[in-house]
């Protein structure tokens, strides 16, 4: 009876993660709701400790590590990859180990959106995988 307990908290806690490139747009209406309370933020990288205590707790329970607001200027952080450009919030989960995979969700707040496509870098262990005309799901692993 504990292990079945165990294994359905397990599954709930796993479920309401939205990273992954095919449960991004399963989230898109919470993802949405985040996006519009960073679009008071100012320009930067917050952690968890930093972000308003009204939606610390849906951070938390989707997973999320960092977010980054690229406003009006590119991310130098992210050179040579779409998540430098301007006009971007990044949702960041973390990887755990030299063995996980860094995992991106990208909102892309211009006018208009840009079409920035689809993009894997071997060397680099990157891909990058346009999901509609605004989302965006990148991946980075260890190199």
């Amino acid at each position: 009876m504990k292990n079945i307990s165990i294994n359905v908290l397990s599954l709930i806690l796993i479920s309401c993660n939205p990273f992954g490139e095919h449960k991004v747009l399963r989230y898109k209406d919470d993802l949405i709701y985040l996006i519009s309370k960073f679009k008071e933020y100012e320009e930067g990288t917050y952690g968890r400790d930093e972000i308003d205590e009204f939606i610390i707790a849906d951070i938390r329970k989707m997973g999320i590590d960092f977010v980054i607001k690229n406003d009006s200027n590119k991310n130098p952080s992210y050179s040579g990859f779409v998540e430098e450009n301007d006009s971007l919030i990044i949702l960041i989960d973390k990887a755990d180990n030299i063995l996980d995979l860094e995992r991106r969700i990208i909102y892309d707040l211009k006018k208009y959106p840009r079409n920035f496509g689809n993009n894997t870098i071997t060397n680099a262990s990157y891909k990058i995988v346009q999901l509609d005309e605004r989302w965006y799901y990148s991946e980075i692993g260890f190199d």
